[in-house]
């Protein structure tokens, strides 16, 4: 294989690899994508993207996060023109047991016909809540159309287990590259030359139903009475007429075992927010509700959050003997200077902000290939 004949070789390919790689093919870059898990692999407990929701709720805490947000949404409004089945407005309601209103969210004003719900229209045992329109996704068929359209553009997607972050320069597969994408998800954690502590698991537990009559997304919001439960019920686009029904979040859990007594939880919870599930125009019995599937995935977590940023490092001249060694400051030894930048520890926003941090993504490339990677660029802006 001739040696470098793509500008960045991308690690990991969940919905932020598969994105960040749409976004730098979109600019005329040359990328290739590698991971153990690939896009079509929506059974694999092995990355958490083919078990989101995914409905657009926001957790964004600074201006950074709100950016990436913001601007996912407003992509997701082009893709609901263009591909309904993928991405789909819809109503959204949320409640809350507590009285005391507080402030609107940040994002209030970036939602459709947001406002706070009449006491008529708020069901007990709530005491208020609000409703507005926004976006869900079917996860599993967006990833697959994210990894076609990769495809389709003579984007190679390779499966391959990678152990050190060393390895992904000079892979055989692909050939020498200077610039890296660690898009690997919990894999940050282990990966060799990362090694990252920070990361951790947030175990999610869902189930899927088939509801024909559900076309509203609900939420709970405040605090369950058990430890780690969340209620929310999450109508995905696409003729299955398929529900999203949940949940739990336990952080440091790697278990990918559905939990019998979380279950029970989430049908009792999701039933009582909303009789229509049973497909019997809520005169029927939480027992006429019609499962698919239950769930399991492991959030890619990160105490601090996202980690997205550009890293100098050097590699020896023989990258595979070299590949347990720390790069990072080598220095003077270093027989060359490569980049990587950074991507993971997004947790459960992975899909509401993955355009925004594609963007982001894309900016360090540019301030790579302008910089130390001057003089690599496969293809032209």
């Amino acid at each position: 294989m001739v040696n470098n004949q793509y500008d960045a070789a991308i690690l990991g390919c969940g919905v932020l690899g598969l994105t960040i790689a749409q976004e730098l093919t979109k600019k005329g870059l040359k990328v290739a994508l590698v991971g153990k898990d690939l896009p079509e692999d929506i059974h694999s407990t092995g990355f958490a993207s083919p078990w989101a929701g995914a409905s657009f709720h926001s957790f964004a805490t600074n201006s950074a996060e709100q950016r990436r947000d913001t601007h996912t949404f407003k992509e997701f409004e082009r893709l609901s023109r263009e591909i309904p089945e993928l991405c789909q407005r819809r109503p959204y309601r949320y409640f809350k047991r507590e009285k005391d209103v507080g402030e609107d969210p940040w994002w209030a004003d970036l939602m459709f016909d947001y406002r706070h719900l009449k006491p008529s229209e708020i069901p007990a045992p709530f005491a208020q809540g609000v409703t507005f329109e926004a976006y869900t996704l079917n996860t599993p068929l967006y990833l697959q159309h994210l990894g076609n359209w990769l495809r389709s553009h003579n984007v190679p997607i390779i499966r391959e287990r990678v152990s050190s972050l060393n390895e992904m320069y000079d892979l055989p597969s692909i050939g020498k590259v200077n610039l890296v994408i660690n898009a690997s998800g919990l894999g940050a954690r282990s990966l060799i030359g990362v090694e990252d502590s920070l990361v951790h698991p947030a175990k999610g537990q869902t189930i899927l139903v088939e509801a024909p009559d559900v076309k509203t997304t609900y939420g709970i919001e405040g605090k369950h009475p058990i430890p780690n439960q969340s209620v929310y019920i999450i109508p995905r686009p696409g003729p299955a007429n398929h529900v999203i029904l949940g949940g739990c979040y336990i952080k440091d859990d790697w278990s990918t075992n559905v939990s019998k007594d979380v279950a029970k939880q989430i049908l009792k919870d999701c039933y009582e927010l909303c009789p229509n599930l049973d497909n019997k125009k809520g005169k029927g019995t939480i027992e006429d509700i019609k499962i698919v599937s239950h769930n399991v995935g492991l959030r890619p977590a990160r105490e601090g959050g996202l980690r997205c940023e550009l890293e100098h490092r050097f590699i020896g001249d023989n990258e595979n003997n070299d590949a347990l060694l720390p790069a990072k400051g080598k220095g003077k030894g270093g027989k060359r200077k490569v980049g990587v930048v950074h991507a993971y520890g997004i947790g459960g926003a992975g899909y509401q902000s993955s355009l925004g941090i594609a963007k982001e993504v894309s900016g360090l490339v540019d301030q790579w290939l302008e910089g130390d990677g001057k003089g690599n660029r496969k293809a032209k802006l």
